[in-house]
Order: structure tokens, then C-alpha cells, then sequence
């Protein structure tokens, strides 16, 4: 799941970010949650820093996930 994703994301060193490995991962859900997926990879392959922020906090709550998530989304650079 994309929620595993992000948190592992937010589990490792800062260093250990690449932003093609996390595509990839998003990429491999699209078949599968396409109406997830696909808004994050396409806010990747043709957005900007904020689109991409602001699809995931959107997966978020389209998922019921814990919004505090959402801070660290904003906090860190994806792409």
C-alpha cells in the first residue's frame, strides 16, 4: 500500500530517500488502486513539489488514515 510507503519513507534515514524507488512503488499499485495511485504518479511525472504534497495528504484522507501524516508529507521533499 502507498501508506506503507510513505511511512517507511518516514522510518528511515533521510538519506536512504530516493524519489525514483518511492515512483516505482507507486507505480506497482496503479493496477490495483488505480483511483489512488494514479493522481500521486501523475502529480510526480507532471507536477510540481506542492502537487505531489498535496496528492499524498489527499490519499490520506481518502484512506482515513491518521491526518498527522499530513505534517510530515509537507515537511520533506518527494520528488
Amino acid at each position: 500500500m502507498v501508506i506503507d510507503l510513505i511511512l517507511d519513507r518516514k522510518m528511515s534515514s533521510e538519506d536512504d530517500y530516493d524519489p525514483n524507488m518511492f515512483y516505482l512503488g507507486i507505480m506497482e499499485y496503479t493496477d490495483i488502486f488505480p483511483e489512488l495511485s494514479n493522481p500521486i504518479s501523475r502529480a510526480m511525472d507532471e507536477g510540481e513539489e506542492e502537487d505531489v504534497k498535496r496528492e499524498l495528504c489527499n490519499y490520506i484522507d481518502k484512506c482515513g488514515y491518521n491526518p498527522e501524516i499530513k505534517d510530515y508529507i509537507n515537511s520533506v521533499n518527494w520528488l
